[in-house]
């Protein structure tokens, strides 16, 4: 194993070593974050549902302008825009644990932080092509990205170990945000000693929008509105209804990561084998029950068989937020024309985050006249247009889309 290990570095080379290394980094930060920001806002701040949902506005919005911000720092070079967007992680990562003096402020720091993590996103992928170099690409991308989640599940780790009942004196939210910080500072010096990369003088940043990809834009769009009850009123509905520390939520996020590492390749091959319109359709009947699952979990009891059977159902749906790749396969075999793809998925992100940043907003709304319950059936409800869009997926047969597939 130690021999298989010395090979893969080799392989990899000095640059690339150091570029997963900063990966990591941020994958450590996202694990600590993520999996303890909704505790914060709830323990610090006292916030409620409708704040909470129109608190996703703006931390979305830099989502949807990730093109836009990471294009400004691309003039600079791949890597040095990689740095200011980890400077800014740094940075709004420091600001949520100590210079939040109030709401308000605290807003700032998390926009701060959401523009260094959405402006990597997009950094990551390209960086790792130009250093790849004569390496297989997707060899490469599948490395980062078990790198990543690996990371990820650490920082989660240190939420579940350190604000749990595990120490005598456990973590306060100042310690954790310090700590992911000081990763992200560490992220940063590991970037600078990467020689610049510069992007191609032939790449042609484009805009697609094409009327025969409406099937998969329309499915961007219902998307953003899905991940929202997952990533926001799930998590809320364990922190504020059955009242569930940071550690638990991180523990959580540990089994569902284990999870999806062996159930993305299935879900791939399930995919090829049936075909994604079967896949997307199968996904509606078993979302709405999550969904209705998550309504009634309360009556059951917060604690008990009410909070187990709310556990289930989050898992449930976190293994279902694979199914984006599903999507991708699937616009990937319609094409018209080969270089739409790259675009395309672009154009599919900013439609993802339109939906995503509208629908916290309406659902807090919701939560707060009508009760969470109410939110969740009507949720569960509107994956019957989730169902009608599913079913027009179709892939033609025609000598252009299968060219382009290929």
């Amino acid at each position: 194993m130690t021999v298989q290990i010395k090979q893969a570095l080799r392989q990899m080379g000095p640059n690339l070593i150091l570029f997963s290394l900063a990966v990591a980094a941020l994958g450590l930060t996202s694990g600590i974050h993520e999996t303890s920001f909704n505790n914060y806002l709830y323990d610090t701040f006292e916030i409620g549902a409708s704040a909470r949902g129109i608190l996703e506005f703006p931390r979305e919005l830099p989502g949807l302008l990730a093109a836009v911000l990471a294009g400004a720092l691309i003039a600079f070079g791949l890597v040095r825009a990689a740095i200011w967007s980890m400077v800014f992680l740094a940075a709004g990562l420091f600001g949520l644990g100590f210079l939040s003096v109030s709401f308000p402020v605290m807003v700032v720091w998390m926009v701060i932080w959401s523009i260094g993590n959405h402006v990597f996103m997009p950094l990551e992928g390209s960086i790792a092509v130009s250093l790849a170099g004569e390496r297989k690409v997707g060899q490469v991308l599948g490395q980062l990205g078990s790198i990543r989640l690996a990371a990820t599940l650490v920082g989660a780790a240190v939420i579940w170990v350190g604000m749990g009942n595990f120490l005598v004196d456990n973590l306060t939210y100042q310690h954790t945000y310090l700590i992911a910080a000081l990763v992200a500072a560490v992220g940063v010096i590991i970037l600078l000693r990467i020689p610049n990369v510069r992007p191609s003088e032939k790449r042609q940043n484009r805009i697609v929008w094409k009327k025969q990809y409406w099937v998969f834009y329309v499915l961007c769009l219902l998307w953003g509105v899905r991940k929202q009850i997952f990533i926001t009123f799930a998590l809320w509905q364990l922190v504020q209804t059955f009242g569930q520390p940071a550690s638990v939520i991180a523990g959580l996020w540990i089994i569902t990561s284990l999870i999806g590492v062996f159930f993305r390749p299935y879900l791939g091959k399930l995919s090829d084998t049936f075909g994604e319109r079967a896949i997307l359709l199968a996904e509606v009947p078993i979302t709405m029950l999550i969904f209705t699952g998550y309504a009634l979990a309360p009556s059951l009891g917060v604690d008990g068989v009410g909070l187990y059977f709310m556990y289930s159902c989050y898992v449930l749906d976190s293994v279902m937020t694979a199914t984006p790749l599903v999507r991708t396969s699937y616009v990937s075999k319609i094409l018209n024309n080969k270089n739409d793809l790259a675009p395309t998925l672009a154009m599919g992100v900013s439609l993802d985050h339109i939906t995503a940043m509208i629908m916290p907003a309406i659902g807090g709304f919701v939560w707060a006249m009508f009760g969470a319950h109410f939110l969740f059936l009507g949720a569960a409800a509107f994956l019957l247009l989730h169902a009608w869009t599913a079913w027009r997926a179709t892939i033609p047969r025609t000598p252009q889309s299968q060219e382009a597939a290929a």
